[in-house]
């Protein structure tokens, strides 16, 4: 794959090889370092900067912060996520900005002479690369680059130093960017625990149309339907109303500038979206019971065969169809660790675990766990038989 990158439909991982060849995991703290910058700069101390701080002072990269909010620089420095940076040289800058600050600060630092290298975080890549073009920036030095990962509330106190572990941190290269400032920032993805892959701009921008930037208003859309209710009957949302509203308390700051970079992608799906929902209306107001059925079932179906396409774990390319037992714990220390440590003795890989389930009035609760199919159904027999309550999920 060549520095441009690929069409995303060949987006896979990789170890800078050939194309599809996967990339390592991370390792240990010597095998993470080998290659990566000693000395880094963030630009934006948020939880994206602040979070990239943590992961890299964890491998023991010296790291400068800046912001135009000193206070977030403090509570940055005092969660050891780096020092206050006053003009000294890095090897590799991160601007951790939104969108629309992405160049000017691009250029300060170029300017300032005080970096080698350069990498973003943003989630939208064609527009700030357009407007580098038009601002003339040193584009040779430049990886655009964005790590997919974040919480809904922002700011250093949010910072997680594991936050981008096994997470995408999907690399825009473009056909100007140097092999030095794609190393580094493959480099430093990696020092953080992630997963590089590439991709062009363009579909870059229209996959996060689809798996973030919409999402992210149809979140606060939902949220937003709710005034027109009694408080009492607002304390009637049930757990899946807070799960799809949970984006809701993002940063209102920050998606107007995303949404605003990506306008084409996001207009295209804010579309499609609303032309569904109104053949939805439609045949509720209009339809015949039957007609209505047939619409409803079609949406669902249609949404279990999409969600049945995501990965089961980060960083696979297609979905794998995973078994998935549950089984009923007990309220007491330990129930979990023996469960595990069981599964573990017979030679099980646990592929994922999902929420727990338990009430706090409950004397138990239910935990789910995903094995290889083939598996599943001989894992609930022994189960049974070693005095576990346990069953496969259909």
């Amino acid at each position: 794959m060549g520095t441009a990158g690929a069409d995303l439909d060949d987006l896979r991982l990789r170890a800078g090889g050939g194309p599809g060849t996967p990339t390592a995991r991370p390792r240990a703290h010597a095998a993470v370092a080998a290659g990566l910058p000693r000395r880094v700069g963030i630009v934006g101390s948020g939880l994206i900067g602040a979070s990239i701080g943590l992961a890299l002072r964890r491998v023991g990269v010296e790291v400068l912060l800046r912001d135009t909010d000193p206070e977030q620089v403090k509570l940055a420095e005092a969660m050891g996520a780096g020092s206050l940076w006053q003009g000294e040289h890095v090897e590799h800058t991160v601007i951790a900005v939104p969108p629309h600050a992405v160049v000017p600060e691009l250029r300060a630092v170029q300017q300032a002479g005080i970096t080698e290298t350069v990498s973003d975080v943003t989630s939208v890549k064609s527009r700030p690369i357009a407007e580098a073009v038009v601002a003339g920036v040193d584009l040779a030095t430049w990886c655009p680059a964005h790590p997919i990962a974040g919480r809904e509330r922002g700011g250093a106190a949010s910072a997680q130093a594991d936050l981008f572990a096994e997470r995408i941190w999907v690399l825009c290269p473009i056909p100007r960017t140097s092999t030095a400032a794609l190393a580094a920032t493959e480099a430093l993805a990696r020092a953080c625990g992630a997963l590089p892959v590439r991709a062009t701009p363009d579909r870059h921008d229209e996959a996060m149309a689809a798996l973030s930037h919409l999402p992210q208003v149809v979140s606060s859309l939902l949220a937003a339907a709710t005034p027109h209710l009694e408080p009492g009957e607002v304390a009637l949302a049930g757990q899946g109303f807070r799960d799809t509203t949970r984006l809701a308390e993002s940063d209102p700051g920050l998606w107007s500038s995303i949404l605003e970079g990506n306008r084409g992608p996001v207009a295209a799906q804010a579309r499609r979206l609303a032309t569904q929902l109104d053949a939805l209306a439609d045949a509720l107001d209009h339809a015949s019971e039957a007609s209505v059925t047939k619409v409803v079932t079609d949406i669902m179906e249609r949404g279990r065969a999409g969600r049945a396409q995501l990965p089961s774990k980060v960083g696979t390319r297609v979905a794998r169809p995973w078994g998935w037992i549950g089984v009923v714990l007990d309220d007491r220390p330990g129930q979990l660790a023996a469960l595990l440590g069981v599964i573990s003795r017979w030679g099980v890989n646990v592929e994922d675990l999902a929420p727990f389930e338990h009430h706090l009035d409950a004397p138990a609760g239910i935990v789910e766990l995903a094995v290889a199919p083939d598996e599943a159904g001989p894992l609930v027999d022994r189960l049974v038989v070693a005095g576990w309550a346990a069953y496969h999920r259909s």
